[in-house]
């Protein structure tokens, strides 16, 4: 007990609550053009789709100078593929994601080139970003119980970055974001486990969001510019 009790007052005085900032929201990181002007192939970027038009979608994970395609869809269900097939305008949809391409991709320019080949007009790319809070709400416990007892809180606030190109120029016709959150009291020997299902959760929340919002999106941003 004496050497128990120094040490839960140093654990008290520490603490183990933190934060992780998400990373930038605006856009997904890129090689390739991010605006209106010349993009790095050296075309005019500019609006050129003729409406009805097939779209391709593609979801990144952030890199160190490149970012990778997601290898599977974990929280995209049916209905928010539904969202997205009955937007005016569009004639079909294809996902990058499930073609025999590369994983990483170091520039817009080659998922506009990829985009291209499968008959796409418009690339809409998107990705998640995390931001977690950890704490524990009595850490003698925590200590007494081995980990077992529920002292550990937990947040995830998930956002999600979409935004839309043109495949033959990199124009960006707009970029649409959404936030979700999830998260509650568990044990500490299984905080990660639990970080993990919330940020499920609140990815879905955030996908649920944009899909209420795509519609009015679509239509100013993106429908508008059409020709």
């Amino acid at each position: 007990m004496k050497r128990l009790f120094p040490a839960m007052m140093s654990a008290l005085l520490l603490n183990s609550c933190f934060y992780t900032t998400p990373g930038s929201y605006s856009v997904p990181p890129t090689g390739g053009a991010t605006g209106p002007g010349a993009s790095s192939a050296g075309r005019v970027a500019r609006p050129t789709v003729k409406f009805p038009a097939r779209v391709a979608i593609a979801r990144v994970e952030p890199g160190h100078g490149v970012f990778t395609r997601a290898a599977d869809s974990d929280v995209e269900s049916e209905k928010h593929l539904a969202a997205a097939q009955s937007l005016p305008g569009v004639s079909g949809i294809v996902s990058l994601n499930r073609t025999l391409m590369s994983s990483q991709v170091k520039s817009y320019d080659e998922l506009d080139r990829q985009a291209r080949a499968l008959g796409a007009d418009l690339v809409a790319v998107y990705r998640f970003d995390e931001g977690k809070r950890n704490s524990d709400i009595f850490v003698p416990l925590t200590l007494a119980s081995l980990g077992l007892a529920p002292t550990k809180t937990y947040q995830i606030k998930s956002h999600v970055t979409l935004m839309v190109r043109d495949a033959r120029t990199g124009y960006i016709y707009g970029v649409l974001e959404e936030s979700g959150e999830s998260g509650g009291l568990t044990a500490e020997m299984d905080v990660h486990n639990a970080a993990e299902r919330s940020r499920h959760k609140a990815r879905q929340r955030a996908l649920d969001r944009m899909a209420e919002k795509l519609p009015t999106f679509w239509s100013s941003a993106v429908l508008s510019k059409g020709r």
